[in-house]
């Protein structure tokens, strides 16, 4: 009997932590393009910060993989907090930002909820 071709002499412990590296790749890419929705970028460079993690070997260097998908996800997160909190602060510090809202409610017929901030359009 021939072992010498079998699977399991081809176990190779690196092959999932190269997956969590280009895992850590593509969500840095999409926490990019997601950065136009803002709030969807947050979550997935969350996710590529984490599958970075997930692939580094203790005490090994990261693969340049890994490395470029922690910097994207950095960046796609950070932007996408960044472009959350001045998009809040604008709802609540400009009085027509709540007028705005409100015509878009009617727009697609549809009454904008009782909410006490929205009551005459007032900032805090």
């Amino acid at each position: 009997m021939n072992t010498g071709n079998s699977t399991y002499n081809n176990y190779n412990p690196d092959r999932g932590r190269k997956a969590f590296d280009t895992a850590s790749l593509v969500a840095g890419i999409i926490s990019l393009v997601l950065l136009c929705t803002g709030v969807l970028s947050i979550p997935a460079g969350a996710l590529g910060i984490l599958f970075s993690a997930l692939g580094k070997k203790p005490g090994m260097e990261r693969s340049s993989t890994s490395k470029y998908g922690l910097t994207l996800s950095i960046i796609g997160m950070t932007a996408g907090i960044i472009t959350v909190t001045i998009a809040i602060y604008w709802f609540l510090t400009d009085p027509s930002a709540a007028e705005q809202v409100r015509r878009m409610y009617e727009a697609y017929g549809m009454e904008m909820p009782d909410i006490p901030y929205f009551a005459g359009g007032k900032s805090l």
